[in-house]
């Protein structure tokens, strides 16, 4: 947890938005009676590696999502540098990997990765244990980045907020998000305008991304952060 404290606040600035965070997702799915050991696989692994500090990772579940979303769980790599995500995927290699895989391939019905970055970031001192991502199909991204900082002027969210673009492992043409962490399940339920300045904010941010597509949406659950 110190880590994870110390990489965010290293992310801070004070116009309340950050440089950019890279992500590596690994999405997993797994039967319902293998979820608890798939979790003590995951973290008996990560918990005995060495993470550089300025890398994140986390496992959670996902609680909530559409028909067409297959997966169970997800393993989230992050960091501010490029190279140290990179650097430490690459270092995830060796006989103790080798067998966390052959492991994990006991459980896992099938697995698939996704890479990109966080362009706007917001309450980053905020990571709180239940996210949810909003994925959509944007021709004009940066009209779409302008529009989304934009209603950040006008919103208060609970947790941590980010909005980047998905560079790699698209599915069907999705290739920007926004994300945004609550600290409860009652937080999240609330979700939304609050007020008629945040209304008229959110019916202005409709109306600039119109040409988007909106594709979906997945919750996340915390079960370990690494």
């Amino acid at each position: 947890m110190k880590k994870l404290l110390l990489l965010f606040s290293l992310l801070l600035s004070i116009n309340g938005f950050s440089q950019n965070i890279y992500w590596f997702d690994v999405i997993i799915d797994v039967d319902g009676g293998n979820a608890s050991n798939v979790a003590e696989l995951v973290t008996d692994y990560y918990s005995s590696i060495k993470i550089p500090e300025d890398v994140s990772v986390s496992f959670s579940s996902i609680a909530m999502k559409g028909n067409n979303f297959k997966g169970t769980h997800i393993l989230s790599m992050f960091s501010q540098s490029a190279k140290s995500l990179a650097d430490f995927r690459g270092s995830l290699n060796g006989p103790k990997w080798n067998l966390y895989i052959s492991n994990m391939g006991k459980y896992v019905n099938s697995a698939r990765r996704s890479a990109g970055v966080g362009l706007l970031n917001f309450n980053l001192d905020k990571p709180e244990p239940i996210g949810q991502a909003w994925l959509f199909k944007v021709k004009n991204q940066p009209g779409f980045a302008a529009a989304f900082g934009k209603l950040m002027k006008s919103s208060k969210p609970p947790g941590l907020v980010s909005m980047g673009q998905i560079v790699h492992g698209s599915d069907n043409g999705e290739n920007m998000y926004i994300y945004l962490t609550y600290p409860d399940l009652e937080s999240a339920f609330k979700f939304g305008p609050d007020n008629k300045k945040e209304q008229e904010a959110f019916a202005t941010f409709q109306k600039e991304i119109s040409n988007s597509t909106y594709s979906q949406t997945f919750t996340r659950v915390l079960i370990k952060q690494f």
